[in-house]
């Protein structure tokens, strides 16, 4: 399973035979790594995750493809919207036999990253 950590976090599921679709809400106030989404490398072979971050009135969408070997990531991200300035960037890892996805904020000022991700099965 899936989680999301940060100061407020709520989230849903849809399960589906091959795959999974997710959403997700946290709120951070740190510029510190925070890890946003961790998935099971076994479970899980590749997963889309679009992303909306809210820190005061910058606004930020982005669209990130993560495919794994289970022992490395590779990762796309396309298609980023940043009015007026961009407030985050995004990596991926393998840790502990779980695809992460890393949110480094810019800003210690609260930070809301709102998630929608669908995860393919392996």
């Amino acid at each position: 399973m899936p989680y999301i950590v940060g100061t407020r976090s709520t989230s849903q599921t849809l399960e589906l035979t091959d795959g999974s679709v997710r959403s997700a809400i946290t709120t951070t106030s740190s510029i510190n790594q925070s890890v946003l989404v961790s998935l099971s490398t076994e479970t899980f072979r590749s997963v889309n995750y679009q992303i909306q971050i809210t820190e005061g009135s910058n606004f930020n969408m982005t669209s990130i493809n993560v495919i794994h070997n289970g022992s490395n990531t590779y990762m796309t991200e396309f298609g980023s919207i940043n009015e007026p300035v961009g407030i985050a960037t995004f990596t991926t890892d393998i840790n502990s036999g779980n695809v992460r996805l890393l949110a480094y904020p810019s800003s210690s000022n609260l930070t809301t990253f709102k998630v929608i991700f669908t995860a393919i099965k392996s």
